[in-house]
């Protein structure tokens, strides 16, 4: 009889979550002209979101976070319909490439991501999904504005002079999340918006994944990264919290004619004379080896952690030997990062590797996903020639062909948004 009742129960709780999905894929969150988002479509883009970067997957983050999710979620669908109107077409396989390089960027083995999605019951399509918009829209930015984007002599004279005079001064290198204030009436809850992303980096959340997913710059796509910049480069505003920012530090909200900027300063280098190599652009073959750990783990189980990383790290002779010792605790985030540029790095993974041997394991480092251990295992040195006068030239050409770009991006999508019919049911 008591088998009977598990049987039943069980099979009754299976029947009222599949009721429940159903309920949620017909029901609407929102509408972006002849198109709906379902709850469900919501409720898996948060999950991957959380999963991406590092927030706690409990009730009150995915309510924190869900207006923020759907807005994004209906600029994708605008820029999908907008590519189909124009006839942009994204394959299969661009939408695989993309996805490897992201595996790649985030030093993740071939497949970890989708088997990552898969243990936490998301549908790898949801991300298919977003990469789709974000190459569509690559795309389509490209072919509207990318003829009539014209960079001048006199333009690259003036950044060249900008930039020899700034030898031997401070550089910063800096990412950023816009977030746009297009209605006046609105100040308030992107005000709100921008202290809650705060928060959220604050408590553990990646600033890159947030970029990626909610800032409107044109440096979204790359994790908000607007790599080196010199001081007086960016708009006053943004310049002025910049110099009082230290590495590893974000700003608060930073209120523009455009809208609110975030900033996030991750290093700060004296600028070396133009067209010289640069150190960080040596590739270097690095191993890595992950023990992961809960963010909220004890004290002892942390040093628990770090003893046995200790000791794997003083046995390994070679990157072989420390990848096998890494197998057996089934991370997806250990294992050999293959060939990288130094400046890839982030900041705490550069000081481990700075000065390591090679074949010698770092000290352990408690990091966000566990404690890490890195071996360099093979390490060339930057290109020694000096650049020419014309490869100069076209480097600073392709930067300011970028800007000009990012600024045609945040245009488009505007129009997008007010020529749209859009409706939230939430």
């Amino acid at each position: 009889m008591k088998k009977i009742f598990i049987i039943i129960f069980t099979s009754i709780l299976i029947t009222t979550s599949k009721f429940s999905i159903a309920q949620d894929v017909l029901k609407i969150a929102a509408i972006v002209n002849n198109q709906m988002i379902s709850v469900y479509d919501l409720n898996m883009r948060i999950t991957m979101l959380i999963l991406f970067s590092r927030l706690p997957n409990n009730p009150e983050t995915r309510v924190r976070i869900r207006s923020q999710v759907l807005q994004t979620m209906v600029d994708e669908e605008l820029k999908l319909q907008e590519a189909k109107r124009i006839s942009v077409k994204i394959s299969d396989k661009e939408v695989d490439l993309a996805l490897r390089a992201m595996e790649r960027g985030n030093k993740l083995s071939k497949g970890a991501i989708k088997k990552t999605l898969k243990e936490n019951k998301v549908d790898i399509s949801v991300l298919h999904k977003r990469i789709k918009a974000d190459l569509s829209w690559k795309e389509l930015v490209n072919v509207r504005y990318g003829p009539t984007v014209v960079i001048t002599d006199e333009e690259i004279d003036e950044t060249l002079a900008q930039i020899l005079n700034n030898e031997g001064k401070p550089e910063y290198r800096v990412s950023n999340i816009f977030l746009p204030l297009e209605n006046p009436e609105d100040e308030k809850q992107v005000l709100e918006i921008a202290n809650r992303m705060i928060n959220q980096i604050k408590s553990g959340a990646k600033f890159s994944t947030l970029a990626k997913n909610f800032s409107k710059s044109a440096t979204a796509r790359n994790g908000g990264d607007m790599g080196w910049k010199r001081a007086g480069q960016l708009d006053q505003e943004l310049d002025n919290i910049l110099k009082l920012l230290k590495p590893g530090q974000i700003s608060q909200p930073i209120r523009t004619i455009e809208g609110y900027y975030i900033l996030y300063l991750k290093e700060q280098r004296i600028a070396r004379k133009f067209g010289q190599p640069d150190p960080e652009s040596a590739t270097i073959n690095l191993q890595q080896l992950i023990i992961p750990l809960a963010k909220n783990a004890g004290i002892k189980e942390v040093e628990k952690s770090i003893k046995s990383a200790q000791k794997i790290g003083q046995e390994a002779r070679n990157c072989k030997e420390l990848g096998l010792a890494a197998k057996k605790f089934n991370s997806p985030l250990s294992g050999n990062l293959g060939d990288l540029k130094i400046n890839t790095l982030g900041l705490q993974q550069k000081r481990l590797i700075q000065k390591l041997p090679l074949m010698r394991a770092s000290k352990p480092h408690r990091s966000p996903e566990g404690v890490m251990v890195l071996m360099v295992c093979r390490r060339d040195k930057e290109k020694s020639q000096i650049l020419s006068i014309s490869d100069r030239r076209n480097r600073i050409e392709a930067s300011l062909r970028y800007e000009k770009l990012g600024t045609f991006t945040q245009q488009y999508l505007q129009q997008l948004r007010r020529e749209a019919f859009l409706e939230s049911r939430l």
